[in-house]
């Protein structure tokens, strides 16, 4: 097994005290020094944590606690700066909801690590979150190792999982080394905070509903992984309310659940310099009460493209009413069009639907830049506004019928 050593402080005093032990004894008698001694963890329970329990830190223990099942937590656990727990192979932590809560708060001298007995990917599988309590908070925190069996019938895998009405901060967090997802939440009415974590070497770092896109955290670090996309997932959700997609260092890849991708009833930001990858059969469906702000800048554009380089490998962006916010501006849009007998536009606008585009490039499309659809008697969208559009290796630019 990896010896876990606590921190980089503590290997310093133990050569310290070594060195002035080594020093009174030449001074001294012929008195033997005796070496430090490593003191055995302590192997907890699969009940121990149906009651409050804090966990402490032995500075002499390299490992503080070993768990070798699946436990669960259905009290208050708080964890001390410092304490190691390791996991053997296909154990876990399970935080039941609506009786237990986790505290882990470690230092940045001294963080808190949870980890496997063997250091190899997916070696054990994670702590898992159903706990609905808004206190629940790891700090300074490394997991490691994790994300092997599932949890559930699900297929839930992942160093942390945060499940249906979980609640989790993580903050200044290292999440490394899961055999798959680093952080996985795709289910509806999770609360979760993300700041100042690091997501690396795992297969990849996020898989999460679309709608906790606008979780993600500048001051993250998503590089790193097998796949360094922030995989977005849509498991019967839409955006209701206002959601920024905020510009991180990888990709967001829209994932084809069997759902069309993103749909928003709120109003949803993309902010300048953002890069969304989608995937065959999804689409971006602004629906009739939401509204879209896809505005980059000339030094920061965004860019949305298929996961597949050709035109027509996703379908496009609908839009379908009137919000004032529609706009998009400083952008790429590429390889979109699928099936253009039906999906005739890689933005598609219903009746009177608003929207003011400019400062945009279209390439490699299967479709129209631009289709929408006119009332009878009409022969244009009083509520559609373009300029400085580019067009390449396209059917057809703007086309209203």
């Amino acid at each position: 097994m990896k010896k876990l050593l606590k921190n980089a402080s503590e290997k310093l005093s133990l050569l310290v005290l070594c060195s002035l032990a080594l020093i009174a004894a030449s001074c001294s008698s012929d008195d033997p020094v005796e070496p430090p001694v490593n003191v055995d963890p302590i192997q907890l329970d699969c009940d121990y944590f149906i009651e409050n329990r804090t966990l402490v830190d032995n500075p002499n223990a390299p490992i503080d606690y070993i768990v070798s099942c699946v436990s669960q937590v259905r009290a208050n656990l708080i964890v001390e700066p410092g304490v190691v727990i390791a996991f053997t192979p296909d154990s876990g932590l399970i935080l039941r909801e609506n009786v237990s809560s986790i505290q882990a708060v470690g230092t940045a001298n001294k963080p808190i690590v949870f980890t496997g007995t063997q250091p190899t990917r997916g070696s054990w599988r994670g702590i898992f979150v159903e706990s609905e309590n808004s206190s629940n908070i790891m700090e300074f925190v490394t997991v490691s190792y994790g994300g092997g069996q599932a949890f559930n019938s699900n297929g839930d895998r992942g160093n942390v999982i945060v499940y249906a009405d979980g609640a989790l901060t993580l903050k200044n967090c290292t999440v490394i080394n899961s055999q798959t997802s680093g952080l996985n939440a795709v289910y509806r009415n999770t609360r979760l905070t993300l700041q100042n974590n690091v997501f690396s070497g795992n297969a990849n770092p996020l898989l999460i509903n679309t709608v906790y896109a606008t979780q993600t955290s500048a001051t993250d670090n998503y590089s790193g992984n097998d796949l360094d996309r922030v995989l977005l997932y849509n498991y019967s959700a839409e955006f209701e309310n206002s959601s920024v997609w905020k510009k991180v260092n990888v990709p967001y890849r829209v994932l084809n659940t069997g759902i069309s991708g993103v749909n928003a009833r709120g109003e949803l930001t993309i902010e300048p310099g953002v890069t969304i990858e989608m995937s065959p059969g999804t689409e971006i469906n602004i629906r009739d009460t939401g509204g879209l702000k896809m505005v980059g800048n000339a030094a920061n554009p965004i860019t949305i493209k298929g996961v597949s380089n050709t035109p027509g490998s996703w379908v496009g962006i609908k839009i379908d009413g009137t919000n004032p916010m529609n706009e998009i501006a400083f952008a790429t849009i590429s390889n979109a069009g699928e099936d253009p007998s039906t999906n005739k536009g890689a933005i598609d606008l219903w009746y009177n639907a608003k929207l003011s585009v400019h400062d945009t490039q279209f390439k490699d499309l299967a479709s129209c830049g631009v289709y929408g659809r006119l009332l009878g008697g009409q022969t244009s969208n009083p509520n559609y506004s373009s300029y400085n559009l580019t067009f390449t290796n396209t059917p057809c630019s703007e086309f209203f019928e």
